[in-house]
């Protein structure tokens, strides 16, 4: 996976995410991503899968707002996926090894 931008994401008032956001680089996840959207409904969790999505990472929250702003590309290889129950606090619930 490779971010190359830092940008604010909307959120509360004084709580608004700071994130790494990339366009190119993240081709195998929004790939990912679709198979797994696929997979949720055949299995009947349709609302789940089509939320949207925008890969990202999130780096503080804060009360200012950040413009979009380019930086060096942040890059590395994803090993697995993993189920992660996050309503309070985050309980890993499973993991699964990617191959390339």
């Amino acid at each position: 996976m490779s971010f190359d931008r830092t940008a604010s994401f909307r959120g509360g008032p004084g709580n608004r995410p700071f994130v790494l956001v990339g366009k190119a680089g993240l081709h195998r996840l929004q790939s990912f991503r679709q198979r797994l959207a696929a997979a949720l409904t055949r299995g009947g969790l349709r609302r789940l899968a089509m939320t949207n999505f925008t890969p990202h990472v999130t780096l503080l929250y804060d009360a200012r707002s950040a413009e979009e702003y380019p930086v060096e590309p942040v890059v590395w290889t994803v090993a697995e996926f993993v189920l992660v129950h996050s309503l309070k606090g985050h309980r890993h619930i499973s993991r699964w090894g990617l191959r390339a």
